[in-house]
């Protein structure tokens, strides 16, 4: 009989991650089920609203690359960069392909010129009022990135981030589907960050492993940097929702 391995102190992270209020949240639950007064002005507005975070998500990386002490690591982070720059490698096309995506919706084009492309498809506007919440958001992010260590900063953006994306994306995906009349390919941005991130994720979850290693202390930075991350995503969706249902 195989026996499988203990679990790592970084997948009980991930797991206390999946389980977070972020990404189970009653502002995902109502944009999926079209429960709100207005289902698809909600997501023309979550399109404005999430653009401002989105849009800044090379400096993240950045920020994090620069925390890293070891070539390597930076390395993986330094491919994620360039896959936001809309440079995907032969075997990730491929990859994408076989799940139905063209490689010519993505090959090329920028990740926030993606998104942008998704706003036009669902006719969001801006208001005066639009990037109150995400600009918030966006600004304590890159606080906590800039003062954090390395650990916390991998934290944040791995296991905080790139590793859960995907759960926060699902009931977006399916309120698209469901509420609008975007086609597949101008909300592209959301299905592919769920894929491509994923693996983006591991890679993050095999440095968290190596960084505990060295130095066991590197566990309890990286779950406080998880933590915070998570947090700010749920504060985003309290008010978000709250937004809506004061409308």
């Amino acid at each position: 009989m195989n026996v499988l391995p203990p679990p790592t102190r970084v997948a009980f992270l991930l797991g206390e991650a999946e389980a977070h209020r972020a990404l189970n949240h009653p502002y995902l639950t109502a944009l999926k089920e079209g429960s709100l007064p207005d289902p698809l002005g909600a997501l023309q507005r979550f399109a404005s609203e999430y653009a401002v975070y989105t849009r800044s998500f090379q400096n993240y990386l950045l920020i994090c690359m620069s925390k890293l002490e070891h070539q390597q690591h930076r390395s993986i982070l330094l491919e994620n960069l360039c896959e936001e720059s809309g440079q995907i490698d032969a075997e990730e096309l491929a990859e994408i392909a076989e799940l139905g995506i063209a490689p010519e919706w993505v090959q090329g084009v920028p990740h926030p010129e993606l998104f942008a492309r998704f706003r036009r498809a669902i006719g969001a506007t801006d208001t005066p009022e639009t990037g109150e919440i995400a600009q918030t958001w966006k600004e304590l992010f890159i606080a906590q990135l800039t003062h954090a260590g390395a650990a916390e900063a991998l934290g944040a953006l791995g296991l905080g981030t790139e590793s859960i994306v995907k759960f926060f994306y699902r009931p977006l995906i399916e309120a698209i589907k469901a509420h609008t009349n975007v086609s597949r390919r101008d909300a592209v941005f959301f299905e592919l960050h769920a894929e491509l991130d994923d693996e983006h994720g591991e890679l993050m979850l095999n440095i968290a492993e190596e960084l505990i290693a060295e130095d066991p202390a590197n566990h309890e930075a990286m779950k406080q940097g998880m933590r915070k991350a998570l947090g700010l995503r749920s504060l985003f969706c309290d008010r978000m929702l709250e937004r809506e249902l004061n409308r």
